[in-house]
């Protein structure tokens, strides 16, 4: 695996310590294959990665090498065939409140309104109706939709959608944040705004996040650090901090800093996309 180490010029820094002190993932060794009649396709080989407290983990990688599988097993809501996910020294079981998951597409309930849908996670854990709303509206404003918490879902776009998915996920308070390409459906220039809107939210939060996505510059100006994963089966064959400064504002997307880091990791994913043989199951 190759390293920053190797690369980095002198004198620069790394990204400042995380601020919170819970929501430390610990990924050793997961592998998973799916089996279908005598064939069996390996989509991970051996997995292993930290995230450490208050880090905002990026994962590339080539279409249909894994990424969103690995998340799903971080989240528990699928096995490994071998290996562990810790949250806290904790293993992972089966999902829970502690790992909230956003998709690709916001799964929000039609017939609810914003607040009623954010509101939704603290009622079923039996917040009373009144408290309940009360405490979402803080997440709708986090998220920018003052003024839309009494819409509908069928009445609101697709970034608005996504900005309501993200304030229910939050509402949960999960220690981990894991989001499955997230902006993958919107548009050019719906999914810039929310990339500078999540920003925004973490510094706001500090909460840990692993962000699965195909898109270099948005891992980059996102991440503190920005793993890629190898054509299947998945592993990772790079892992590398991000050096901009923090706080960061849609400026930083004209630094040439983040125009030689998307460089240099389109590099390594154009040898994985290359590779002869990749991407093809293992019987």
């Amino acid at each position: 695996m190759t390293t920053l180490a190797n690369i980095r010029a002198e004198g620069t820094s790394v990204p400042p310590p995380a601020r919170n002190t819970t929501g430390a993932l610990r990924i050793e060794g997961i592998s998973k294959e799916f089996r279908r009649g005598g064939r069996v396709t390996r989509a991970l080989q051996d997995v292993t990665l930290d995230v450490t407290p208050g880090e905002f983990l990026c994962v590339l990688g080539p279409s249909g090498c894994g990424k969103s599988t690995l998340l799903h097993i971080i989240g528990g809501f699928e096995r490994a065939s071998a290996g562990e996910v810790l949250l806290d020294g904790e293993p992972v079981r089966r999902p829970s409140r502690d790992l909230g998951m956003v998709f690709q597409h916001g799964a929000l309930f039609p017939w609810k309104t914003v607040v009623d849908n954010v509101a939704w996670p603290m009622r079923a854990a039996g917040t009373r109706r009144r408290a309940a709303r009360q405490e979402a509206m803080e997440y709708v404003e986090l998220v920018g939709l003052g003024g839309f918490e009494r819409s509908y879902p069928g009445e609101l776009s697709g970034g608005m959608r996504q900005r309501a998915a993200l304030a229910r996920t939050l509402a949960m308070r999960p220690r981990v944040l894991l989001m499955d390409e997230p902006f993958g459906a919107l548009d050019a220039q719906t999914r810039e705004l929310m990339q500078e809107e999540l920003n925004r939210i973490w510094n706001a939060t500090g909460m840990t996040v692993v962000f699965i996505t195909h898109d270099i510059n948005e891992a980059v100006f996102l991440g503190d650090r920005v793993v890629v994963m190898g054509a299947r089966p998945g592993r990772i064959v790079h892992d590398e901090p991000v050096l901009l400064p923090r706080p960061r504002t849609a400026e930083v997307k004209k630094d040439v800093r983040l125009m030689e880091q998307h460089n240099r990791l389109w590099d390594i994913l154009r040898a994985e996309i290359g590779s002869p043989g990749r991407g093809r199951g293992t019987s």
